[in-house]
């Protein structure tokens, strides 16, 4: 049975192209049109069965996933990578390790979009960095938002390995961007974040201009708060002050923003 492609059915493959890998709720945020998720699982299904789209079940239980079930994965099909002409990938999109890397990003620009229809942040700019598109690796991801006024450009590094020398020479390659002014690196629990804190400080100390540009926090704090309302921290652990809000501001929203997580 043919379909006729749609609107949406390019602006979802564009995205999953972009992610390499996308769950329903993700997509539902990327295509949303007045702020909203809109509802895709009947469509998506339709494109799986007429081999636009491969799902499959991720493999792994994933601590940021809240149903007792592994949740669904679309990535595109060799039908599909030809239609949007999307390079070839060396990597092995079934390997559950590469699948959670790039849903993790994922997770962070949903956050973003949450953010953004509840008001906390405008003027979003998400650029997804990929060595296949020509684009600078330094970081996953570029992002431009207004909060309270103020313009932040920031770059996102998703579980960074604790290799040292590497490690720092990823970041001074990535502050020396014009378009970045901080970098985010998101770990996935609280013995992973404390372990690279410590590799920082150890490697070009506490008092190091680039350690001012610098925050850390992890992906269950993030899928808890969202990503202005988390507590952020310093290379040296303590309290990071990006944003500049009133406290009354912050206990007003946070209920606000963990339904949206929930329902997302």
């Amino acid at each position: 049975m043919a379909i006729q492609l749609n609107e949406r059915d390019h602006l979802i493959f564009k995205y999953v192209e972009e992610h390499q890998v996308l769950l329903e709720k993700h997509i539902a945020w990327l295509i949303a049109a007045d702020d909203k998720p809109v509802l895709i699982r009947d469509r998506l299904r339709k494109l799986f069965y007429l081999d636009y789209l491969l799902c499959e079940r991720h493999k792994n239980t994933l601590p940021w996933w809240s149903t007792p079930t592994k949740p669904l994965v679309y990535t595109l099909s060799t039908l599909t990578r030809g239609l949007v002409g999307a390079p070839d990938t060396e990597l092995d999109m079934s390997d559950s390790e590469v699948q959670r890397h790039f849903l993790e990003i994922a997770n962070l620009r949903m956050l973003f979009l949450i953010d953004a229809s509840e008001g906390f942040i405008s003027e979003l700019d998400w650029q997804t960095c990929r060595a296949d598109r020509g684009v600078s690796q330094h970081v996953e991801a570029k992002v431009s938002f207004v909060r309270n006024g103020v313009v932040h450009r920031v770059g996102i590094i998703n579980h960074p390995a604790v290799e040292g020398e590497s490690l720092i020479d990823r970041l001074e390659a990535a502050m020396a961007d014009d378009d970045i002014d901080m970098v985010w690196l998101v770990s996935r629990d609280d013995d992973e974040q404390s372990k690279l804190q410590k590799c920082v400080a150890q490697a070009v100390g506490t008092d190091s201009k680039l350690n001012g540009r610098l925050v850390f926090a992890t992906h269950g704090q993030l899928y808890k708060s969202g990503m202005v309302k988390t507590r952020w921290q310093t290379v040296d652990q303590h309290n990071a002050s990006i944003f500049v809000e009133s406290i009354q501001e912050y206990e007003a929203k946070s209920c606000t923003h963990n339904r949206a997580v929930a329902s997302a």
